[in-house]
């Protein structure tokens, strides 16, 4: 009953990550992945600076929460030179690659799969409850959203590491 409830929150928080740029009220609003100042980037001057990357939008600040997207759509790359339209005052590690494009769209998808397998282990949970055969079931659903959670989470790194 335990794994139940912590099963439960941990499909909430992911909730809440996926939601991030579409709702300005706390907590999603509050969060983002990467906050950076665009006062430079002839694209990002339509932001109230700083500028926030979220799963769905790309935001500015507005008194600590998340403000003035832009258009929210799935899987946003990260891809500041696609982002802004520019090339200018762009740091060079994004400039003449699709590697960061790349790497956050399959983010995207690898944590939506993960998300898919929490809900199915905390549905076939309850009949954990009963059967052993819910049990086995329960786990493996657990191990696979564990895994494709970590790989979002190794992609999520290496992206925001690199746009240091």
């Amino acid at each position: 009953m335990i794994a139940m409830i912590i099963l439960a929150g941990g499909i909430v928080l992911q909730f809440f990550v996926i939601l991030s740029g579409v709702v300005n009220t706390s907590p999603v609003g509050n969060t983002y992945f990467l906050q950076t100042t665009t006062n430079d980037i002839s694209g990002g001057s339509e932001f109230n600076n700083p500028t926030r990357w979220t799963f769905l939008a790309l935001c500015g600040e507005q008194n600590g929460k998340n403000g003035m997207c832009r258009g929210a759509q799935a899987a946003l790359p990260f891809d500041p030179p696609r982002n802004f339209g520019t090339e200018n005052n762009i740091p060079s590690q994004f400039i003449g690659t699709n590697k960061f494009w790349y790497l956050s769209r399959f983010m995207f998808a690898f944590y939506l799969i993960a998300l898919f397998f929490a809900v199915v282990a905390f549905f076939t949970s309850a009949l954990a409850l009963c059967f052993r055969l819910g049990a086995y079931l329960t786990g493996l659903n657990a191990a696979i959203a564990l895994f494709f959670q970590a790989l979002t989470a190794s992609l999520m790194t290496y992206v925001l590491l690199r746009a240091l």
